[in-house]
């Protein structure tokens, strides 16, 4: 099943790695953890029930295509407990790179947007595994690689128009997601948050928001809609 996750579309979207195949590998022994797709060859995929050599060729091929990746797509596909994908893209905006990430403690993974205590026992806890570590370490001796940028708490400039103001995002934006708005913000020197609390200067309300908004309400933050939020941005 990890296997069947990594593969997946919004994973490493190896085209041609499905379920059955997956399945035929593990059972002849040729795939064990994640790493060892990237080592299979034409020759070997030809022995597998079905499996002619233009199909084992194109697989191959496909394989190779998904080395080349995001830091978030990776994250995701590691498959770490429960860290979805719009998690996996704060991780990745936060701290750059996966090296930055591994060595990070719980109370630094607690400092990205809508990371919880759970979700950052369970990143920390992934990253203290020598095997998950092993793992990881032979994917890319294999060649799985993404654009390196600085970390968000880096690259945040000082000045800006949002200096001094403090975001909380909630709901569904259509224009853009939860984690790219917040980049936005913190790009023009403001800062996120994602917890409500008297701090906050402003709540930007999407489509179904939920307890957030009731608590905004109740402590008197000024609630903006994605419109207004969009023109703050351009400003």
């Amino acid at each position: 099943e990890a296997l069947k996750h990594f593969a997946s579309r919004r994973a490493m979207d190896i085209q041609g790695l499905g379920d059955r195949l997956i399945e035929q590998l593990v059972d002849a022994s040729l795939v064990k953890d994640p790493s060892d797709v990237y080592a299979l060859t034409a020759s070997a995929l030809e022995e597998l029930e079905r499996m002619g050599s233009k199909s084992a060729e194109n697989l191959v091929a496909a394989i190779a295509r998904s080395r080349d990746t995001t830091l978030e797509r990776f994250l995701f596909a590691l498959g770490i407990r429960d860290v979805g994908e719009a998690t996996a893209r704060g991780l990745a905006l936060h701290f750059g790179d996966l090296e930055a990430l591994a060595a990070a403690s719980e109370e630094a993974i607690l400092e990205v947007p809508d990371v919880g205590p759970v979700v950052a026992a369970r990143v920390r806890n992934f990253f203290a595994d020598d095997g998950n570590l092993a793992i990881v370490a032979r994917l890319r001796e294999r060649g799985v690689n993404w654009p390196k940028r600085p970390p968000a708490s880096r690259s945040t400039p000082q000045e800006g128009p949002l200096k001094g103001q403090t975001f909380v995002i909630t709901g569904t934006l259509s224009s853009m997601s939860r984690t790219e708005a917040e980049e936005a913000v913190r790009q023009r020197g403001g800062k996120t948050s994602g917890s409500v609390s008297a701090k906050t200067r402003y709540l930007v309300a999407g489509e179904n928001a939920g307890s957030k908004l009731e608590k905004a309400s109740a402590l008197g933050v000024e609630v903006i809609d994605e419109g207004r939020f969009l023109g703050m941005l351009g400003k």
